[in-house]
């Protein structure tokens, strides 16, 4: 893998329950390797990597807002216990768009020496300002890697806070895919969200081409979370109030005892 390559695509939200609600917008994303950055701020003057420019990614909007992103992931998978070795890391990743950024969900995947994809960690900020790891072991099923994890955080105030997560990914390659099925307590599916794209090499003219067809993508994610918010509160939905907590938090995931699905295209 190269040490930086754009991701661009759709994602999708449902609502499952009443009062129902859709919704859909295209994104483009940056795939990143941890150990690489500076070879990945070499491929295009519009993409600045561990600096500022029109388009970038930089560790202050990750992990604890320290220089060294890599090496807080390796302490966060040794705090959880995790031996296997983070030999690769790889962060799929909204840029930054003329300064601006707003990340709902990143993701980390964590390799061993051998190639092999032995955890993924979710990195969610809700507009709180407040942000959740989880740290979740994966295992390969039919054509992806399932995982799931208890809701630790506050996202939606149309969502409880507690309830399950459970993630089925096909780790980035020509495409990568990622689907969350949220379920309450009673293990009521309650929201499908689905993230699909397809690799592009970075180089000028493509970092130029998302420039000009994603212009305003970062600032519309968070303009997209208030008009949709406003939307569910004219149908009726009910709205569950924020409770402060501690800024950062991390919790770790587990394996589902059953597939969550049987193939990526079914949650699309």
């Amino acid at each position: 893998m190269s040490a930086v390559a754009f991701y661009t695509g759709h994602v999708s939200h449902r609502r499952l329950t009443k009062p129902g609600h859709k919704l859909r917008y295209k994104l483009a994303y940056v795939l990143l390797d941890l150990d690489q950055l500076d070879q990945a701020d070499q491929l295009s003057s519009y993409l600045g990597v561990g600096r500022s420019g029109l388009m970038s990614v930089q560790s202050k909007d990750h992990g604890n807002g320290g220089s060294d992103l890599a090496g807080f992931v390796r302490n966060l998978l040794r705090q959880h216990g995790v031996k296997h070795s983070a030999f690769q890391i790889k962060l799929l990743t909204l840029p930054r768009m003329f300064g601006f950024v707003f990340n709902p969900i990143s993701v980390y995947f964590i390799h061993d020496a051998a190639g092999d994809l032995h955890h993924v960690i979710y990195e969610v900020n809700n507009t709180f300002g407040e942000r959740q790891f989880y740290v979740c072991p994966t295992v390969e099923d039919n054509k992806g890697h399932r995982h799931s994890s208890d809701k630790a955080m506050y996202v939606s105030p149309f969502m409880d806070e507690t309830g399950r997560y459970d993630f089925y990914l096909q780790p980035p390659d020509k495409k990568t895919a990622l689907t969350i099925h949220y379920k309450d307590l009673d293990n009521k599916e309650m929201l499908r969200a689905h993230l699909a794209l397809e690799r592009a090499p970075v180089c000028n003219r493509s970092a130029l081409g998302i420039l000009v067809n994603f212009p305003l993508m970062t600032l519309g994610v968070v303009a997209g979370i208030y008009w949709h918010a406003m939307k569910m509160l004219i149908k009726g939905a009910r709205y569950r109030f924020h409770k402060p907590r501690s800024p950062m938090a991390s919790s770790m995931g587990y394996l589902p005892t059953a597939p969550v699905l049987n193939n990526l295209e079914k949650a699309a």
